[in-house]
């Protein structure tokens, strides 16, 4: 049965990204993981730098620990992985140094790691990009960016823009249900036909 991986934002908690995936698939299991780094008055999975780029081989490499036997991604059972803000280029930096531990990931408000970055083979993997027309922490070509980087390493990729901020709204719900439906079918096992 798939597993949900819910990763929350910078200065976030469990609970917030929690009870956006709860609402998605109740009945499935879940993990939601507190981020290694304090960060204003909560956590983040990686640390900016001071003028808020991102350190690649750092971002890779502690997506590498997350990974590992002693990390927080299970082998155990196929993962979808949820990510929002900083939490959705944590999902992404998991699709690119271990693949075959997801199922396919959900990527809500996320940018590239790097404008030339490139994903290793990804041939079918399910991703959902949603982004937010008013999105003031993103780039407008941040999105469109990922989806073309994600597309090149294979994955199947949907890319849906919302009139919104940065912030998660019911409209990101409800696309994420409906994609989710439709990727994984009937009890959400991956739909073959």
């Amino acid at each position: 049965m798939l597993t949900l991986l819910g990763l929350h934002g910078s200065s976030g908690h469990p609970a917030a990204i929690r009870s956006f995936i709860d609402g998605l698939a109740p009945d499935l299991p879940s993990l939601c993981p507190q981020g290694t780094f304090a960060d204003g008055e909560g956590f983040t999975f990686f640390r900016r730098r001071a003028d808020f780029s991102i350190s690649e081989a750092e971002l890779l490499s502690l997506a590498g620990e997350a990974a590992s036997p002693s990390g927080f991604v299970p082998a155990s059972a196929p993962m979808l992985a949820i990510g929002y803000s900083s939490g959705a280029i944590f999902a992404t930096a998991l699709l690119a140094v271990a693949p075959q531990r997801l199922a396919g990931a959900i990527l809500l408000r996320p940018q590239p790691i790097s404008q030339d970055f490139s994903f290793p083979d990804l041939s079918g993997k399910p991703v959902l990009i949603i982004s937010g027309l008013q999105d003031a922490r993103r780039q407008p070509q941040h999105a469109p960016e990922l989806e073309a980087q994600l597309r090149k390493g294979g994955a199947e990729v949907s890319h849906h823009t919302l009139e919104a901020g940065h912030g998660l709204e019911e409209d990101d719900a409800r696309v994420a249900a409906a994609w989710m439906a439709a990727r994984f079918g009937a009890g959400l096992q991956p739909d073959r036909t």
